[in-house]
């Protein structure tokens, strides 16, 4: 109780000091520069209480002290900065889910005090899954897809043989697949999504495949790959391998705003116009469309703006042809406002325009784009200032988690025309609709179109809960976390300004994807990671506990469509098909595939194509998994698999990809029929 209380008085002095020094800013904002010693006098003063409250904060939480190093690692890391980092990594594999590492590598042990109910505070232990809790073993081979892989030596071209089938002679293009590969370096540890990024292309060419893969060269990994070790602080990290990271923090991220953070070119990977660039959360880095080389930021119009992971495709309606769009959702929380930004690009690759709209402040994370508009769902959020305050700034929490779930307001709808021109009057506005009836976390959505009725349907996965880390998918425990996303239908009413929601499937699911010719129109077919397995009643509150992502499932809508007035909330599932790739093997995001010579206006006329996480046999005590990566191939219609290819190396749980109808990154097409 005295430590407890003793850290909650010395979190409240803290609070008190950043409280001075931020009014003394706001001061010297008023006056300009004639307080400017006074600012730096308090600032000084801040620092050094600051100072004496870390050394006191560690006093008092044993688990914030360093601990020893392994054995098998002490003669080869023996700096204060890789101790350090150790500390972390220990901190992040027994606190809060969303940013501890999910390497398969067991953290360092805590010397030899084996009395874990002495190292921290009782309130500070986190809830540890009950052997009985369901689908550990599911969890335990699936988690094993975040594995870290190094960055020399792991780069490969090659082709592929299928160990099951055949590649179809009428499936032509590249698949192209990017996420965080490499988030161990020289024994330091950051957590998954804050790894750096690996792009991985298939190229298929008369029923031959050929791989490779290498890793994105920012500027960032560039220079952590000269000095071996992590430089740079990252979104999804508790420690910071910043010097004196406790100021850097308070000053420079909270006071100053400046939240820059490492570009690892890891969520996306986008080939539009004969350009192709990797994405991380705002910067992209063009690549070679001969052999992945990263040419830089800035080397193409899709490189130079400043867009994240997600983008849309739609032809225009008015024949001009397809458009590809590109999105920033840029929030300065300082100033509580949102910038949105649409990079509109032609079919050669040409930046057309840019459609910019200020807002209050909001997370968005995907956006849906219709004939009519730009839509963005506006997650229900706000500032979590004591973990801001009383963790992040003392490495016990990572910058993700300074934003927590509001639920005080209700979701928003933002409908932004995309040509007001064309628009009727008094519909030219940018419109914002509340979700009437349904309070929900949206981050990933499937497609979205506009009715004959004027109505606009948005169909999206959607989460019960906030969390920027997704721990719900990375990593489920039977009894925290665990899938539990629901796919959901919408229809807007921008006139009469409402929304109303209909669920149309309870499987948790997540990675949407449909036949792009289809998106932003009326449509049927949908792809998605689904969980499997449902233990019902499991959890603590009672609802059931779903097992961990694995297979892929279609999702086929009634025929009738949207036509008619009332038929949007009428509509229904039709039929689902699920496709699990096999026991301890786990699918990872799909993609949508058109057959070669296919039928233009059927649909789902093509395949399914995606990577697939193959953990192996439960390994003996002691023992590591042997994993490996297959990439499958199903028939979009049947969900039957009709080609499974054995990939040369390792390859983590991936973030986004496409595919793209040209064939690159392999031998001359000529020469694929040489192919193995």
């Amino acid at each position: 109780t005295a430590v407890v209380t003793g850290g909650t008085l010395l979190c409240c002095v803290g609070v008190v000091v950043v409280v001075c020094w931020c009014v003394c800013v706001w001061i010297h904002s008023l006056v300009c520069f004639r307080c400017l010693p006074l600012v730096y006098l308090v600032g000084l003063s801040c620092w050094f209480i600051l100072e004496l409250l870390v050394g006191l904060h560690r006093c008092l939480y044993p688990w914030r002290m360093i601990p020893s190093m392994p054995s098998s690692l002490s003669s080869s890391k023996s700096s204060l900065k890789q101790r350090s980092s150790q500390a972390a990594s220990s901190r992040r594999a027994s606190r809060r889910a969303p940013c501890r590492s999910l390497a398969v590598a067991s953290p360092p042990q805590r010397g030899t005090n084996t009395n874990t109910n002495t190292t921290r505070p009782p309130n500070k232990t986190p809830p540890t899954p009950s052997s009985k809790a369901p689908f550990q073993e599911q969890y335990a081979s699936y988690k094993s897809g975040y594995k870290s892989v190094p960055s020399k030596g792991y780069e490969n071209a090659c082709f592929v043989a299928p160990k099951e089938g055949s590649v179809p002679t009428d499936m032509r293009g590249t698949l192209l697949r990017n996420g965080p590969a490499m988030f161990e370096r020289n024994g330091m540890e950051k957590s998954y999504l804050d790894g750096d990024g690996m792009v991985v292309s298939i190229a298929f060419e008369n029923g031959k495949a050929f791989f490779r893969n290498k890793f994105v060269q920012t500027e960032h990994f560039i220079e952590e790959e000269k000095q071996d070790k992590f430089i740079f602080p990252s979104i999804f990290t508790e420690w910071d391998p910043r010097d004196n990271a406790t100021w850097c923090r308070l000053v420079d991220d909270c006071l100053m705003g400046n939240l820059e953070r490492k570009h690892n070119g890891a969520y996306n990977v986008i080939d539009w116009g004969g350009s192709l660039v990797a994405v991380d959360y705002k910067k992209p880095y063009a690549l070679s469309r001969t052999d992945l080389s990263t040419l830089g930021h800035g080397n193409c119009d899709l490189s130079s703006a400043m867009h994240t992971s997600h983008y849309r495709i739609i032809d225009e309606g008015d024949g001009s042809g397809r458009r590809l769009v590109a999105f920033l959702n840029e929030v300065n929380w300082r100033t509580r406002t949102t910038t949105a930004v649409f990079y509109v690009f032609d079919e050669q690759g040409n930046e057309l325009r840019r459609d910019k709209y200020d807002f209050n402040a909001a997370y968005v994370h995907d956006f849906i784009l219709t004939e009519n508009y730009y839509v963005l769902f506006d997650c229900p959020i706000k500032i979590d200032l004591p973990t801001v305050f009383g963790q992040y700034i003392f490495e016990t929490a990572c910058l993700s988690q300074s934003i927590a779930e509001d639920t005080t307001r209700k979701p928003l709808f933002r409908l932004m025309p995309r040509y007001p021109e064309r628009m009727p009057e008094g519909q030219r506005d940018v419109v914002t609709i509340e979700s009437n009836d349904k309070f929900c976390y949206a981050y990933h959505h499937v497609n979205g179109f506009d009715t004959e009725d004027g109505r606009l349907v948005f169909d999206t996965c959607s989460w019960d809960r906030f969390t920027l880390y997704f721990q719900d998918i990375v990593a489920p425990d039977g009894v925290n976390t665990f899938p539990r996303m629901r796919l959901s239908r919408f229809v807007i009413d921008p006139v009469a300004g409402t929304s109303e929601h209909v669920e149309l499937d309870d499987t948790p699911c997540e990675l949407p994807i449909v036949n792009w010719d289809w998106n932003g129109k009326p449509y049927r077919h949908m792809y998605l990671s689904t969980s499997v397995g449902r233990e019902p009643g499991a959890a603590p509150d009672g609802t059931d506990v779903h097992g961990p992502m694995q297979a892929l499932t279609k999702v086929s809508m009634k025929e009738e469509g949207c036509g008619e007035v009332d038929m949007c909330m009428l509509s229904s599932v039709e039929s689902k098909k699920e496709w699990v790739p096999g026991t301890n093997k786990f699918a990872m995001e799909p993609f949508f595939v058109a057959r070669e010579g296919g039928d233009p206006t059927d649909e789902d006329d093509g395949y399914i194509v995606c990577l697939v996480h193959d953990a192996g046999e439960t390994p003996a005590p002691g023992a590591e998994r042997d994993v490996s990566t297959e990439c499958a191939i199903l028939d979009a219609k049947s969900m039957e698999c009709v080609c499974r290819l054995e990939l040369p190396v390792f390859v983590p749980f991936g973030v986004h990809g496409t595919f793209t109808r040209d064939y690159c990154l392999g031998p001359e097409p000529q020469h694929m029929s040489a192919g193995n």
